[in-house]
């Protein structure tokens, strides 16, 4: 009887369900496919599907920079709610952890959202108005995190914690891959046999070059694809949000099917504007998954190593009750 308590609430905790697994797998498919196929004709697709003047290329290129700006202050500020709650809670080593992925998260948010400034990228949306919105993000999700972590205190950390490393820490890399990649941008070229270089070359650009072209040489990887792929950390919420208990699974798919459709019909997009070829967004659909389930794989685990086995156990007990009382 005890061990079929502790199975169900085991299952109950789960991260992730097995058809978000299948899910993330098949994508992660895609993403490859899509790679091998840009290996050997990004210029040849570029080229066929090309359209600058795309009002669904720039549909998408507006849309797709929400996540961008708002999933790194709600993966901090989640963070921080959770431990304003839960800190003392910790073992020595979980403390000294969260509070470096805390630190490094609103880091990555505050130079991100200053990277913006001035940007193109912006579609007229006027920076104070960023500052505000990023800040109204992270109090909300603070205030979330908070809230929650008094029914599921386990859910919620272990979320947080995924989100700072998997959507902070995809976006931090992807920045300094562009830096060191220097690639251009397919609607820069005006002579695509001197200019085109392969995905697999990364380019060292010099200061010079850099400080010359911006963000013309930074093709490789995509950041709006990497910012919609993101929304997929989002079908962690339902593990710990009241409202979505009872149909925790519809949620949970729910907002995998839009993350995934989103995150397609942005690869679409970027490549008709020619701002990325396919390899470039392709990448960035595999930096972030492979991150994402290498992290959901191994939550459990996290949280015995955070908490301690005593006290991720009380934890546990805090959920099931929570629960039934609910």
């Amino acid at each position: 009887m005890a061990a079929d308590c502790t199975n169900q609430r085991r299952r109950r905790g789960k991260i992730s369900s097995t058809d978000m697994k299948k899910a993330y797998w098949i994508v992660l498919g895609v993403a490859l496919l899509g790679l091998f196929s840009g290996t050997f004709a990004d210029v040849q697709i570029s080229q066929a599907f090309s359209s600058p003047d795309s009002p669904f290329g720039h549909f998408f290129a507006t849309a797709a920079m929400a996540p961008i700006f708002v999933l790194f202050p709600i993966a901090a500020g989640l963070l921080f709610g959770a431990l304003l709650v839960q800190f003392g809670e910790l073992r020595v080593v979980g403390r000294i952890l969260s509070a470096a992925l805390e630190g490094f998260g609103v880091f990555v948010t505050f130079v991100t959202i200053k990277g913006f400034s001035g940007s193109r990228h912006l579609h007229g949306l006027p920076f104070e108005s960023l500052v505000i919105l990023v800040i109204c993000a992270f109090l909300l999700a603070a205030a979330l995190g908070a809230y929650a972590s008094r029914g599921y205190p386990r859910q919620v950390l272990a979320a947080a914690l995924i989100g700072v490393v998997a959507v902070c820490g995809s976006r931090y890399l992807l920045d300094a891959l562009k830096n060191i990649w220097g690639r251009q941008r397919f609607w820069t070229m005006d002579n695509i046999q001197a200019q085109f270089t392969a995905w697999y070359l990364p380019q060292f650009p010099s200061p010079e070059r850099m400080a010359d072209m911006g963000d013309k040489i930074k093709s490789f990887p995509s950041g709006h694809s990497l910012g919609t792929i993101s929304v997929l950390w989002l079908s962690l919420f339902p593990s710990f949000l009241g409202v979505c208990q009872k149909r925790k699974a519809i949620w949970t798919n729910g907002i995998t099917a839009f993350a995934l459709c989103f995150w397609l019909l942005t690869v679409v997009s970027r490549v008709i504007l020619g701002e990325h070829f396919l390899s470039d967004v392709s990448v960035s659909g595999l930096v972030f998954l492979v991150i994402f389930l290498a992290l959901t794989a191994v939550s459990d685990r996290l949280c015995a190593w955070i908490y301690g086995k005593k006290a991720l156990a009380m934890k546990e007990d805090i959920h099931e009750s929570y629960t039934i009382g609910r």
